[in-house]
């Protein structure tokens, strides 16, 4: 019996140190695996900032391509835009040549004669001439903008082409433009326009 206690307390002390050796592997496993809980946790907050660096640059993209696929739209318009200019800097001599007479003779006129003077004379006399020049030629467009006329609109000039062609002669021409005025609008405008 007490040998067999001996072998028993030898297998009880060998089992205890087997014991304490697999407590010591699993303390270090476990310290191993606490910093690689530590490193993946790292990792995973990287890979987050990263996705959504990752998605901010794909929204950034597409964000481009659109613009880009956009302006390839506007390149075609620019393009047509910029021919159109070619042709109408070649006819800017015989348009200047008209505004500026309207703006030097057909002040005090009304609307009929001023129409004769600049499209049945002066426009025909251009092309007997050979002076380039715009077919579709309109003053309203050549020496004011639609945000100048929208303004005047505003201010209580009526938007027909007479009133417009007025509002050209008080604002530019150096002489006093006629402006028949039944209706009181153009001394309403002006009062407006000058308050």
């Amino acid at each position: 019996m007490r040998d067999n206690v001996k072998k028993l307390e030898k297998k009880a002390k060998d089992s205890q140190e087997k014991l304490d050796s697999t407590q010591q592997k699993l303390e270090a496993l476990n310290e191993k695996l606490r910093a690689l809980n530590i490193i993946k946790e790292e990792k995973t907050s990287e890979l987050n900032i990263l996705q959504a660096k990752a998605d901010e640059m794909t929204r950034k993209l597409n964000a481009a391509a659109k613009l880009i696929t956009g302006l390839g739209s506007e390149q075609r318009r620019w393009t047509s835009d910029m021919e159109n200019f070619k042709e109408d800097k070649i006819k800017l001599v015989g348009d200047c040549l008209t505004a500026s007479a309207f703006l030097s003779y057909c002040g005090p006129f009304n609307f009929i004669l001023r129409k004769r003077m600049l499209f049945e004379h002066w426009k025909t006399n251009l092309i007997e001439l050979g002076l380039p020049n715009k077919e579709d030629f309109k003053l309203e467009t050549f020496l004011s903008n639609d945000v100048e006329i929208s303004k005047w609109a505003s201010q209580g000039l009526p938007s027909d082409e007479l009133s417009i062609q007025n509002g050209i002669l008080t604002k530019m021409a150096s002489r006093w433009p006629l402006c028949i005025d039944p209706q009181m609008q153009a001394i309403q405008w002006i009062k407006t326009k000058e308050s």
